[in-house]
């Protein structure tokens, strides 16, 4: 059992599994890329109480080991997130699975021990946006996905503070509570000083199927 110690809005509440799961778009374009890279091994920074893991785990779909028309994506996958609440429902929901409180800006993985990094609407609620970008490619073997809830804005980086949710006046703020927007030219330079390149990039409209300006997905590669 972790230690329960409030550090996060999102220990706040407790969500439950709903929070947040069942099929979106951006989480099935996302899947379908995964396939399309030949991804077996994957972790999920900011997994939350883990809708991702429910859909990979649904997903059947050829191997290379097939030994029958289809069979059940082989896959590796942990789930880790900041919040010892979301971690907590996301084992009681799916037991079977490897869910673990971490630090996406300081994680406890080995170097390139992941094909691939997911970090979908986490540096969304970040400031130092760059050490979570680091550890992912640190933590990466071939790829690391970054999906941003939100648009991007002109030039530099622009913090939509909520840090106040869940406190009364006067009690010390979260920290992971903003609602970051970022320049492309700020992601650019973020991703190039962890070594990494763009290799395919899906605006919300191409995702969403509409003018949406939500889930901007980035997906790159070690270099």
């Amino acid at each position: 059992m972790q230690n329960k110690t409030v550090r996060s809005y999102w220990d706040t509440e407790d969500f439950g599994k709903s929070y947040q799961h069942g099929k979106q778009k951006h989480r099935e374009y996302l899947l379908d890329l995964l396939k399309e890279k030949g991804v077996y091994s994957l972790l999920d920074s900011g997994c939350g109480t883990g809708p991702i893991y429910e859909l990979i785990t649904k997903e059947m779909i050829p191997t290379a080991e097939m030994a029958t028309e289809v069979q059940r994506w082989r896959f590796k996958y942990k789930g880790t997130d900041y919040s010892w609440r979301m971690i907590d429902t996301a084992r009681k929901s799916f037991p079977e699975g490897k869910f673990e409180v971490q630090d996406a800006r300081k994680m406890t993985e080995e170097d390139g021990s992941w094909d691939c990094v997911l970090l979908m609407h986490c540096l969304d609620h970040l400031n130092d946006y760059k050490a979570a970008i680091k550890e992912a490619a640190r933590v990466s073997k071939k790829y690391v996905c970054i999906v941003l809830w939100r648009g991007f804005v002109n030039e530099g980086t622009h913090l939509n503070d909520r840090n106040m949710m869940g406190k009364k006046e006067g009690e010390a703020p979260f920290e992971d509570t903003y609602l970051q927007e970022y320049s492309k030219e700020s992601l650019d330079e973020a991703f190039k000083e962890a070594g990494l390149a763009v290799e395919e990039v899906a605006e919300g409209e191409k995702i969403n199927g509409d003018a949406s300006k939500y889930n901007f997905l980035y997906f790159l590669k070690k270099v």
